[in-house]
């Protein structure tokens, strides 16, 4: 019985380990591409025209972010039928795949097209996260959540920096190659060096008159602190997206259209490199503190540095304002992943995470018409004023989510007390 605790043991952090250098590829290989897709569009598809380019680059996050919405539900459940690292296999080998096709497309409505089926298939992020907590210890969640959202910061990092360069001087083409390379060395990584003991849920016989209904929202034992739960990584990822798609438009803005690939990888790296210290920092104090104590203080930093980047006269500034929100923003899915697996049925956290890629989708579809709309007719700056009025409104939800997740707790402690 001791040897098989032990093997217990090794095998999540095995896993973590792994997963997170899978992570860090992955990530690389995206931030290596799609970053730079405003310059794309001009340099490759002739699109000059700023406020053209903020169009289209929209209509390209809402297009990637709604099939994303669609189709990561799905995933959710067969990830509950049949395993998590099944669905991880699935997300990097079809990324590998589909990736490198971008970079060859002819014209701007087959680049949308492309990101539309990519994204369909993608979601490593998503499928990581629910594998960690699927097989990790309870009470080391926040840890191995905070880990991992390191690596998705690192391979950001790596991918700005690689990404720019290749760009620079070897061309799209080759960086898109580059993405699909390390998409399936994620691949393969998870697949010989990653163990998942999946056991598939025993199908309970429904009783005669019970049908079950098959178009409603799914029940989680605690629907309201889970929804209320879900609704933040909305509210994050609608608040980031205004300027995420955006950068290199700002850079252009500040400096020019000289070098703006390269200008954009160094911010973009910067940046990471706070998200990593964010991951790894914040991560390990989610397991120690209340969620409150540590994303209000990290949300009303955003607002200030988020406004800093808008109104930035120089590049320094503007990086320099980044890197400060990704050390803010960088760790606050940490303590929402804790927030909501404390009130997921275990059964049950495939379709719960699976849902958060979905709440996250819908938010970055509602920011990028609205980003599209500002840029139009009100300039760039104004994308990051938008941005700071996000990251406010989140903070009364973040009130009243952990008041919910504190009963449903408690609603779930009371029986075994009383016994």
């Amino acid at each position: 019985m001791e040897s098989g605790n032990k093997q217990n043991k090794i095998s999540w952090k095995q896993n973590l380990l792994f997963v997170w250098i899978a992570q860090l590829l992955c990530l690389a290989g995206f931030g290596s591409a799609l970053p730079f897709i405003p310059v794309f569009m001009r340099v490759k598809l002739g699109i000059e025209d700023p406020a053209m380019r903020g169009v289209y680059v929209s209509i390209f996050y809402f297009c990637s972010m709604a099939s994303f919405c669609i189709c990561t539900p799905l995933w959710g459940m067969l990830a509950d039928r049949y395993g998590r690292k099944l669905m991880l296999l699935r997300a990097s080998f079809c990324g590998a795949v589909f990736m490198p096709l971008m970079g060859l497309a002819p014209n701007v409505g087959i680049l949308i097209l492309l990101r539309f089926i990519t994204s369909c298939f993608s979601g490593t992020v998503n499928a990581a996260q629910t594998l960690i907590v699927s097989t990790t210890p309870a009470e080391k969640h926040g840890f191995a959540l905070g880990l991992l959202s390191s690596a998705v910061w690192s391979g950001n990092m790596l991918g700005y920096l690689l990404g720019g360069m290749i760009v620079h001087f070897f061309g799209y083409t080759t960086a898109f190659l580059f993405c699909g390379a390390m998409f399936l060395t994620s691949g393969l990584l998870i697949t010989f060096f990653v163990h998942e003991d999946f056991v598939p849920p025993v199908k309970v016989p429904e009783l005669s008159g019970e049908r079950k209904k098959r178009f409603h929202l799914p029940q989680f034992g605690f629907s309201t602190a889970i929804w209320v739960t879900l609704s933040l990584f909305f509210m994050m990822a609608f608040s980031r997206r205004f300027d995420e798609a955006y950068l290199a438009l700002q850079v252009e803005n500040i400096a020019g259209k000289i070098n703006t690939e390269l200008y954009t990888s160094y911010i973009s790296a910067a940046a990471a490199a706070g998200g990593v210290i964010a991951g790894s920092l914040i991560g390990t104090l989610v397991d120690r503190f209340s969620p409150g104590k540590v994303a209000i203080p990290c949300l009303l930093l955003s607002i200030l540095f988020v406004l800093g980047q808008g109104f930035a006269p120089s590049l320094f500034v503007l990086g320099a304002s980044r890197f400060l929100a990704f050390i803010t923003v960088g760790g606050l899915e940490p303590v929402f992943l804790s927030m909501l697996s404390h009130v997921s049925p275990q059964e049950k956290r495939g379709q719960v995470f699976g849902l958060t890629a979905s709440f996250r989708a819908v938010g970055m579809m509602a920011a990028s018409p609205l980003g599209g709309a500002i840029i139009f007719h009100l300039g760039i700056r104004c994308i990051y004023v938008a941005a700071a009025v996000g990251f406010l409104l989140t903070v009364p939800l973040l009130l009243y989510a952990m008041r919910l997740c504190k009963k449903a707790q408690e609603e779930t402690l009371s029986p075994a007390t009383a016994s």
